[in-house]
């Protein structure tokens, strides 16, 4: 509860005010005319004071600015047997939250500083997320060497650049790709790279509300706006005023909700329900989909002028099977962090496990290695991961098939394994016969070799047709 400083020259009021607010559970403290006023605020440092503009030969309103100077966050309730608009505006200048005019009355009292102590809590808690979040977003990064990869790290800082010389302004950005490429990473790499972004990154998936309360979610509502509106609650929209909104899955926001949302886009404006008044809003929107827009725009399921609204800015993630050595990049990246999550130290790949990672077709993307590496690290008994330690049926059991094979003396096919590697360094480069050739630790001329030898073509060039 709040610690509460009445300063009062009318000591029958000042008593009267003082014991309500007690009975509420506050502590509170007095202090008259003549006292040491400003020793006492810096003796008993309160979250809140009750403060007359006429104290004596004293302006309430001098010790006012003086408080607020020395303390930014106490919260202030000027009270006066003297209202009038001047002094009023006066007061709300010096720093005052809320004004009271004599005769007071207490049910009035007790309400105002109960909403004024719960709005400076939330206030509060919001500045140790926004705190808390900064810290976290110094700290994201976006990795991978792959072409693709780089390209869309560019992308980013140009988008960065043009941001900072808009001031800050931005227009929506769409990220697609499969499912578990990293869009929600990405997103938040963005905001961490927008240097006016400085509000929090709040993140909604769409696939996750429920159609009813979706609009209340986005935008907010007013009291009695429907049943269970008991108070005001501000949307997303103005919880990430300043920073960056992310709507993931933007595919299922429900199509009678679109043409809001695309309203609130072009107007940079939004109404909470059962409000009568347009908010304006400052934020960057970031969407994100698996699912092809366009198409279901083609199909009336997703509304044609807010699909073109939203990907003003196009970023599209590739799938793992098609970056390369990020694959392993990204594999090492997680053993290191998930074995010091789980107190293993530094988690280390085989030679053995790294390929079997690299014959996996990943169909779950960054999301799926992850989640490989997780389940192997709360389930290995030591630091070094084997193949038979990663849950991949596919890829373990033919590296296991093959080893078996020369074990019991079976004969085995080395062309057609060779051929079966080739063409899977071939499809996780995207053809790119030099990465390929990387990839499988050998030469590109003698990859362009065996790719001759097994007719897949010359391998003349870095693509292959």
């Amino acid at each position: 509860m709040p610690r509460i400083l009445i300063v009062e020259d009318e000591i029958s009021l000042a008593r009267a005010m003082g014991d309500v607010l007690a009975e509420g559970g506050h502590e509170v403290r007095l202090v008259h005319v003549g006292e040491k006023v400003l020793d006492e605020f810096r003796a008993f440092t309160p979250h809140i004071v009750l403060l007359d503009v006429r104290l004596g030969g004293v302006n309430g309103l001098d010790l006012l600015e003086t408080m607020k100077h020395e303390s930014p966050e106490v919260e202030a309730i000027v009270v006066t047997a003297y209202g009038s608009v001047e002094v009023a505006v006066d007061a709300m200048k010096r720093g005052a939250a809320e004004f009271l005019t004599k005769p007071i009355d207490l049910d009035v009292l007790t309400v105002t500083v109960e909403k004024l102590w719960s709005a400076s809590q939330n206030r509060r808690r919001l500045e140790q997320f926004r705190s808390a979040q900064a810290e976290q977003m110094r700290a994201v990064q976006f990795i991978g060497e792959s072409p693709r990869i780089v390209a869309v790290r560019e992308q980013v800082a140009r988008l960065a650049n043009r941001s900072a010389a808009a001031g800050g302004d931005l227009p929506a950005i769409l990220l697609t790709g499969e499912t578990g490429t990293g869009k929600d990473l990405l997103a938040a790499f963005i905001h961490a790279s927008l240097p006016h972004r400085t509000g929090p990154f709040v993140v909604l998936n769409c696939s996750a509300v429920p159609t009813e309360l979706f609009e209340s979610e986005l935008f907010g509502h007013v009291r009695g706006s429907f049943s269970g509106a008991s108070t005001d609650k501000p949307g997303l929209f103005e919880t990430a005023d300043g920073g960056t909104l992310f709507l993931d899955e933007i595919g299922d926001l429900p199509l009678a909700l679109q043409p809001k949302l695309l309203r609130a886009l072009e107007s940079r404006q939004m109404r909470r329900v059962g409000d009568t008044r347009d908010r304006g809003f400052d934020l960057c929107l970031i969407a994100a989909t698996n699912r092809d827009l366009a198409a279901l725009a083609s199909q009336g399921r997703f509304r044609e002028d807010l699909y073109y609204r939203l990907r003003v800015v196009a970023i599209e993630l590739p799938p793992l099977r098609e970056r390369g050595q990020d694959l392993l990049l990204l594999a090492d990246r997680f053993c290191a962090q998930l074995g010091a999550k789980y107190g293993l130290g530094e988690l280390t790949l085989s030679e053995a496990a790294r390929r079997a990672l690299c014959l996996h077709d990943w169909p779950g993307n960054v999301r799926e290695l992850r989640h490989v590496i997780e389940s192997t690290a709360l389930n290995i008994s030591g630091s070094i991961i084997e193949p038979e330690h990663l849950n991949l049926p596919t890829a373990a059991t033919a590296l296991r098939r093959e080893e078996c094979s020369l074990d019991n003396d079976h004969p085995i096919n080395l062309e057609r394994v060779e051929r079966s590697l080739i063409e899977r360094a071939l499809s996780r480069t995207g053809g790119n016969v030099s990465a390929a050739a990387r990839l499988l630790s050998i030469s590109r001329e003698a990859l362009r070799y065996r790719m001759v030898k097994f007719g897949m073509g010359s391998g003349g060039g870095d693509e292959v047709g």
